[in-house]
């Protein structure tokens, strides 16, 4: 009876040396993430249910729930919730289909090339986004190149206004985010063994058919990154939103942004905040099942 306890207390030993080390060696990350993600958030919810008195530090102002019976009581500030989800919604797809089509071919162009492709995906994300929307801007612009163009087509008699408008703000987005896209389904798509893909062709799969049954659930992990890193994108864009939809197009993030900078409300502004983690929290967890069921449908 003896050599098996002392075995048992010397494995729990040998296990919490174990878990020391480990905690020892994640510890630099763990400060990291407090310092960067924890911290500010827990400042962002405290800020939330406070009364917005700005000539006094987050520890002297008072608490209060108004600023949530604001939020709610609203329908301006709820149906900016429902736009933003909306255009998730709508931009999601789209940087997907979009995205995957570039990453198949960059997957399937020849060694020489992928470089060149990757970088001129990569190239507009160099520029960062307030240069990006201000091209974009030029462009939809009411004498731009697409106005010229239908002009010169004969399409229009008159130049069309593309800013301010939903539908340019959905091209603006899909452009900016499309490399996040591109990148997690490339990724995706190198990981694939090339012996599968022989295997399935072996079997007298055709080309579509390895890309539906093999291909395209294999990269189910980079389609959901993508799709997380975009929608998050969107939800918390707002400098397209100026540029490019002209501010008329009000979404979360530019609520935010016109809350925090120009009336000054930090407590509403941290409330909005406090929302959209929510949603983007709601947004992973929904699209996560929701893969989980189709690759499950997959394999019935």
């Amino acid at each position: 009876m003896e050599v098996p306890i002392a075995r048992h207390g010397m494995t729990k030993r040998l296990a919490r040396r174990q878990f020391k080390s480990n905690l020892l060696l994640l510890s630099p990350a763990l400060v990291l993430f407090v310092a960067i993600f924890f911290i500010p958030i827990l400042i962002l919810l405290t800020t939330s249910f406070q009364v917005n008195e700005i000539e006094k530090s987050i520890w002297e102002k008072s608490f209060t729930f108004d600023n949530y019976a604001r939020f709610f009581a609203e329908p301006y500030f709820v149906k900016s919730i429902l736009r933003t989800i909306w255009t998730g919604i709508v931009v999601v797809p789209i940087t997907i289909a979009v995205g995957y089509l570039v990453a198949y071919i960059i997957y399937r162009s020849k060694a020489g090339m992928k470089t060149g492709l990757i970088t001129l995906v990569l190239t507009p994300s160099f520029s960062g986004v307030l240069l990006q929307s201000l091209g974009l801007y030029i462009i939809f612009a009411r004498y731009g190149p697409v106005n010229a163009t239908l002009l010169n087509l004969g399409w229009v008699e008159a130049p069309i206004n593309f800013l301010g408008t939903f539908g340019a703000v959905v091209v603006s987005l899909v452009h900016g985010f499309l490399p996040f896209m591109v990148l997690a389904i490339l990724n995706s798509l190198r990981s694939i063994p090339a012996n599968v893909l022989e295997a399935s062709r072996s079997l007298g799969a055709d080309s579509w058919t390895t890309f539906l049954k093999v291909t395209l659930p294999l990269t189910r992990g980079g389609i959901m990154a993508g799709s997380v890193l975009v929608f998050g994108g969107v939800i918390g864009s707002f400098s397209t939103l100026v540029i490019i939809g002209q501010s008329k197009v009000q979404l979360v993030g530019l609520v935010i942004y016109q809350q925090a900078l120009r009336i000054f409300d930090w407590s509403f502004a941290s409330v909005i905040s406090v929302a959209l983690i929510l949603i983007l929290a709601s947004f992973v967890a929904f699209f996560a099942l929701f893969m989980k069921a189709m690759g499950g449908r997959k394999h019935a």
